[in-house]
């Protein structure tokens, strides 16, 4: 059987990406076309270049922040040298060398609109789709600046849609927007200033700036899938505080992703036939 799939960001969120691709794999579901944003660009374009979802794990396991991190000058903390060692190791370097046609978003910084990537160099385009503003460094790309698809179209259900005519499966991993915020601190005095940020807990000000991302960009999507519906949309349930920044808790979200799909296509697969 053959899908349209469509992978959306989330950073960590993303991992439960894979265990939807290990339910597909389970029931002979194979993706026609993928289009991905931010992580969901990445696993797609693992899955895409042959990877197993058993293998893809593997590699975020192996994975580690301190070796993909490099200061940089221009419009973020960090860099993609590290980003580019990564990439080179496990996927070919251009679209074409994909065993199936991939499209990810990026977003025109200059310009203020979204760019559809899926020709030419395939690394700096996964790198675009994931340079979350702020945090890293924005990537000069086919005469272009480019940040974050998932700015405007985190969930790109309006791309796969141009890619094949198959069903499409959507797997929506965005930070829900209505997750609160802590404002109050009753630790004693003496704690809080020693350790202003609670264990486990942002800093107040990145979690604003955060969760003022995450309400525009789940506005958008929900805009996005009232006019484009996929045949299956599977919203794992992740907890609302899984930040895109745990990527120790990889198989807590695969394990999330591969039930949530589970439920969603068992109950959806005779609407296939």
């Amino acid at each position: 059987m053959k899908i349209g799939l469509c992978l959306g960001g989330g950073g960590a969120r993303g991992f439960a990406h894979i265990g939807v691709l290990k339910a597909l794999q389970e029931r002979g579901i194979e993706p026609s076309a993928i289009a991905g944003c931010s992580m969901g660009g990445l696993v797609g374009a693992l899955w895409g270049s042959g990877a197993t979802p058993d293998e893809i794990r593997e590699r975020f396991v192996q994975l580690k922040p301190v070796k993909i991190l490099d200061q940089t000058r221009k419009g973020g903390l960090f860099g993609h040298k590290g980003v580019d060692r990564v990439l080179e190791q496990n996927l070919p370097t251009e679209f074409s060398d994909l065993k199936v046609p991939l499209a990810v978003t990026a977003v025109d910084i200059q310009e203020g609109r979204t760019v559809v990537l899926r020709e030419g160099p395939l690394l700096p385009a996964l790198r675009a789709t994931s340079a979350l503003p702020g945090i890293f460094t924005p990537v000069e790309y086919q005469g272009r600046i480019l940040i974050d698809g998932g700015v405007l179209d985190n969930l790109p259900v309006d791309v796969i849609g141009t890619m094949t005519l198959d069903p499409v499966v959507a797997v929506d991993v965005g930070s829900p927007p209505d997750r609160k915020l802590i404002f109050e601190d009753d630790r004693p005095f003496l704690k809080r200033l020693m350790d202003p940020t609670p264990e486990g807990q942002r800093p107040l000000i990145i979690e604003l700036l955060m969760k003022t991302y995450d309400i525009p960009t789940s506005m958008i999507t929900e805009m996005r899938l009232a006019v484009y519906r996929p045949k299956v949309l599977i919203r794992p349930p992740l907890d609302p505080n899984l930040k895109i920044e745990d990527y120790k808790r990889l198989d807590e979200a695969i394990e999330v992703g591969y039930e949530a799909a589970v439920e969603a296509l068992d109950r959806a697969l005779p609407e296939f036939a």
